[in-house]
């Protein structure tokens, strides 16, 4: 079952800091000597969210059954969509 509350506040908080650390790169000027490690914290931060949701929320998510996967799939694609378009 996926009432693993404590899994889910960490994940709503890695989502927060990543925000919150891709919003200060994009405000970084080019002298701004905290830049670098920044984006390493970034990546590493971005690295062990992927896996925590491929090997733990995901799973219990399935599990639930209680969860449209495909439309969840399909929601998260059109939201990509609409920020990619947003970028360019």
């Amino acid at each position: 079952m996926l009432k693993d509350t404590d899994l889910l506040a960490e994940a709503e908080v890695e989502h927060a800091t990543a925000k919150d650390l891709i919003a200060q790169i994009q405000a970084a000027g080019e002298a701004d000597e905290m830049f670098d490690a920044k984006v390493k914290v970034l990546g590493e931060y971005i690295d062990h969210h992927v896996k925590e949701e491929r090997n733990e929320i995901f799973p219990k998510a399935r599990a639930a059954r209680k969860l449209d996967l495909v439309s969840m799939r399909d929601q998260l694609q059109a939201r990509k969509e609409e920020l990619m378009a947003e970028t360019a």
